[in-house]
């Protein structure tokens, strides 16, 4: 009788669970418990804490001595504050990349706004989410200005994106769509001025968003508590 072959398990399980983190499978806060992942995930618990190196890198979870793992909360403040150094960042970035870019690299950054309008005519916002990031990313990795890159990897803004969800906004999708193609045309024209000045629009457009959004939330917060209040009262 043939043997039962058996499943075979992930390699490495850091891209399945930041897909959870981002679409939310995950809340903010809440503990990743390597007891239940590693058989969700049919990976052994090495690999499962070489994922959450990797994703503390990238500020999707923290790790804490004697409380494991939990994703990131990012606190309402913390995230406008995030977003606001991004912008100074990235705009700096990006107008080195227009210094630097080559025709090939000009190709790259055409083929993900492609991906882009695909992920938002098929409705996926979460591939549009992680392309994104990726297009992000190039530039930044295209303008070599390495100091305003560790700089950005140190604020961790992915778990800001990840939490707040601005590219779930009403509309947001199409007006981002038009900020990136300009972005790239004006990558093509090479004129570092209107680069910078278009990434510091699209950022600060993007900072508005998530204002909006955390607003949104404390103050459904504000609310519930007085309904919890008013309810507490109303048993005495």
């Amino acid at each position: 009788m043939p043997r039962k072959q058996k499943k075979r398990g992930l390699d490495d399980p850091t891209q399945p669970i930041r897909d959870a983190i981002i679409e939310g499978q995950f809340l903010p806060n809440e503990r990743l418990v390597e007891e239940d992942l590693a058989p969700r995930f049919h990976v052994s618990r090495s690999a499962l804490r070489m994922a959450f190196a990797r994703l503390e890198q990238e500020g999707l979870v923290t790790r804490q001595p004697n409380r494991g793992v939990r994703v990131r909360l990012v606190s309402g403040r913390e995230a406008i504050e995030i977003m606001q150094a991004r912008s100074m960042l990235e705009s700096l970035s990006a107008r080195h990349a227009a210094i630097k870019i080559t025709d090939a690299q000009l190709a790259e950054l055409r083929a993900l706004l492609r991906e882009l309008r695909e992920h938002i005519d098929s409705g996926d916002m979460i591939a549009y989410a992680q392309n994104n990031q990726r297009l992000h990313d190039r530039i930044v990795s295209i303008g070599d200005h390495a100091t305003a890159a560790k700089l950005l990897l140190g604020l961790s803004a992915q778990s800001v994106i990840s939490q707040f969800r601005p590219f779930l906004e009403p509309g947001r999708p199409e007006d981002l769509w038009r900020e990136h193609e300009a972005l790239v045309e004006a990558l093509a024209s090479r004129d570092p001025e209107r680069v910078e000045r278009l990434m510091r629009a699209h950022l600060d457009q993007a900072t508005e968003v998530i204002h909006t959004r955390v607003q949104r939330i404390e103050s459904g917060a504000a609310q519930a508590a007085k309904l919890s209040g008013h309810a507490a009262l109303a048993r005495y």
